[in-house]
């Protein structure tokens, strides 16, 4: 079974599951507006937009509905990949994945590009509108290079994610490690704070995962810092080339625990 086959399979599970849930298309449209006005309102009552401005070089709206937007991109790889597996297991389903003849790199590879198109599109009714207002047309442009930036982001987030995945779901009681370890990603992605400010020890652990570099190429792109983006560049695709061999030996490991247990299920 070829990539193109099971990622045709994976689009119309996804898709036909929005379009009948039209709430769950409604909110992603959304949450980058709604986050972006809470944040707002508990910044503005601790300071000014002008202290914003300053610290970071950009207007608070306009940094916050870019990171809200990178956010629920680049997360939805992960998210997919980390709840899926547990999915499977408590429906029953992780059995005939194991006993099929799908190569599982390739499956799990392709979970994730349904909601990714979906939330890459969100752009249109995110970015777009706000960089229009706040730059004219020259901000249709500029929007359309950011989310050209977090598309790469949200494709090299994807090896990575399998790896953290895999390495997770080989621990008993995995549900409990996804609720602390996807709020540390978060944290680590530098998406509301920049890995600038990060002390030198977060920095490094934030290094470790390749979309957070290209997070970063985002912000440098939005404030107008056009230097180190090439380097940034090559250190993300370098880790997600890495992470693609890890990814599969732990994997492997997964299945062989899984089988060895019998794949036990509730």
């Amino acid at each position: 079974m070829s990539f193109m086959d099971i990622l045709r399979a994976e689009y119309r599970l996804v898709y036909n599951d929005v379009f009948r849930r039209k709430s769950v298309l409604l909110t992603l449209i959304l949450y980058p507006y709604i986050f972006t006005a809470f944040t707002l309102f508990i910044g503005y009552s601790a300071g000014t937009p002008s202290d914003f401005i300053q610290r970071v070089g950009v207007d608070p709206a306009l940094y916050l509905i870019t990171a809200s937007y990178m956010l629920t991109s680049v997360l939805a790889s992960l998210d997919d990949l980390l709840w899926k597996p547990l999915f499977d297991t408590y429906t029953g389903t992780v059995i005939y994945i194991l006993a099929s003849p799908v190569n599982r790199l390739k499956l799990y590879a392709a979970i994730p590009f349904p909601r990714l198109t979906l939330l890459v599109l969100m752009g249109f009714t995110s970015i777009i509108p706000v960089y229009l207002f706040y730059f004219g047309l020259n901000g249709v442009l500029l929007g359309l290079i950011i989310m050209g930036v977090i598309t790469l982001a949200c494709l090299i987030m994807i090896p990575f994610a399998i790896f953290v995945a895999s390495s997770v779901h080989r621990v008993g009681e995995s549900w409990r490690i996804l609720n602390i370890v996807r709020p540390l990603v978060i944290i680590f992605l530098g998406v509301y704070y920049p890995r600038i400010y990060m002390p030198l020890g977060a920095y490094i652990v934030s290094s470790l995962i390749p979309a957070s570099h290209i997070v970063e190429i985002a912000q440098r792109i939005l404030i107008g810092m056009q230097s180190g983006l090439f380097t940034l560049f090559s250190i993300a695709v370098t880790l997600a080339i890495i992470y693609v061999p890890i990814g599969q030996f732990s994997l492997r490991s997964w299945e062989r625990k899984k089988v060895k247990e019998g794949v036990k299920t509730p």
